[in-house]
């Protein structure tokens, strides 16, 4: 694992702010769940390359999507496909591998699209079990002789410890390991990044994601074949040699001020990374203490994208007065991964077929504090200084 910065020589480390509660309540800093801030080198970056684009003419699939392709390559570890959003990504990949027809295991704690996807695919989607992570236990035990694949999702950007178990599982059945990745820009598990653990990766870049495009997504492989077919699907389904319409694609391409939007973050990731790191740790330092509250382990060959800040507390009751605590003070919390699992949403009804334990207690018993790039001290303390109020 790259270790996580010292927060001691970051702008975003202060004092503990244990002794600052007192005067931090009734005084509160108002804190969003999120906000999307750009450097002032960023913004200038991206409004000179926003000009080159409009200039060239040439608004799609140009040298932009391609230097997009180039340096997200570099950080997945993967070949790349860059198309318009994280759900058209899963739902090519699923084209690509024909699940028309047979089922999908995905878990039942994940986004809409991630089952969405398998659905416009003409697949079958099977929920399985798993809170922060995903029951290795319960995806065997659905395991069938025509299951086309397993979605895997790095909830938070946090990667299973038991990701290589699971493509072992997968390989020696032979079936289609997907990861949704959409969280996990820079995260890796013993020093393989999330996009090179399964047969093909999905990555979003939606406003809210470690990198953005406006929107925006990857996928992600080191098979050829698939790269190939993802950029035939991204474009109408066009053979590129002969024009004609092979496959039934669709109109999935990143915009070209996407991809220099995303560019430019890339750029300057590892620095932006730092900085989600450190607001990490001071989380973790100031609040890891207090009891009923815990931060997910990170193992030592672990690194997190810093997508999500993920509290877990000791049950719903503590989590539900945290909440009021943290928007009494200001405090929004940031969006759940996942309040209401699939199984309790109403558009995947005929979907239940069992009972899903863990993603009912995780949901319940989580939530996630204000990260984002940029963040200042002050919001930082505000943050803390609630909670501190709520359990300390």
């Amino acid at each position: 694992m790259t270790p996580i910065p010292d927060p001691t020589l970051s702008s975003l480390a202060t004092a503990s702010v244990a002794d600052q509660v007192t005067g931090m309540v009734g005084n509160a800093v108002g804190v969003p769940g999120f906000q999307l801030r750009f450097s002032e080198d960023q913004i200038t970056a991206a409004v000179a390359g926003f000009t080159d684009v409009l200039r060239s003419g040439t608004l799609l699939l140009g040298p932009h999507t391609a230097e997009f392709e180039h340096r997200f390559a570099e950080l997945a570890g993967a070949d790349v496909a860059a198309v318009s959003t994280g759900t058209a990504a899963l739902e090519i990949i699923y084209r690509i591998h024909d699940v028309a027809d047979r089922p999908v295991l995905v878990p039942t704690n994940t986004n809409f699209a991630t089952a969405r996807a398998v659905l416009a695919a003409g697949g079958r989607p099977v929920l399985y079990d798993g809170g922060l992570f995903p029951s290795l236990d319960d995806i065997e035990r659905q395991l069938r002789p025509d299951t086309a694949a397993v979605t895997v999702v790095h909830i938070g950007g946090h990667l299973s410890t038991d990701l290589p178990a699971l493509r072992e599982l997968t390989r020696s059945r032979g079936i289609f390991l997907i990861e949704d990745a959409a969280h996990a820009h820079g995260s890796a598990l013993e020093g393989r990044p999330a996009g090179v653990w399964g047969d093909a990766a999905a990555f979003s870049f939606f406003p809210t994601k470690p990198v953005t495009a406006f929107e925006g997504g990857a996928v992600v492989s080191n098979d050829p074949e698939i790269l190939a077919a993802a950029r035939i699907y991204r474009n109408q389904g066009k053979d590129p040699a002969t024009g004609l319409h092979i496959v039934a694609g669709s109109s999935w391409r990143m915009s070209e001020v996407g991809a220099v939007l995303a560019c430019v973050q890339l750029r300057q990731f590892a620095d932006d990374l730092a900085d989600r790191h450190a607001i990490l740790e001071r989380y973790r330092r100031e609040l890891g203490h207090l009891d009923g509250l815990r931060f997910p382990e990170i193992g030592d060959q672990e690194q997190l994208s810093g997508h999500k800040a993920i509290v877990l507390l000791a049950d719903s009751a503590t989590r539900d007065h945290v909440l009021v605590h943290l928007r009494r003070h200001g405090i929004t919390p940031a969006g759940g991964v996942y309040d209401r699992p699939l199984h309790q949403q109403p558009v995947f009804a005929d979907l239940v077929a069992g009972h899903y334990p863990l993603a009912e207690e995780f949901a319940a018993t989580h939530l996630c504090l204000p990260l984002w790039n940029r963040m200042t001290s002050e919001e930082i303390d505000a943050v803390i200084a609630a909670v501190l109020d709520a359990i300390g």
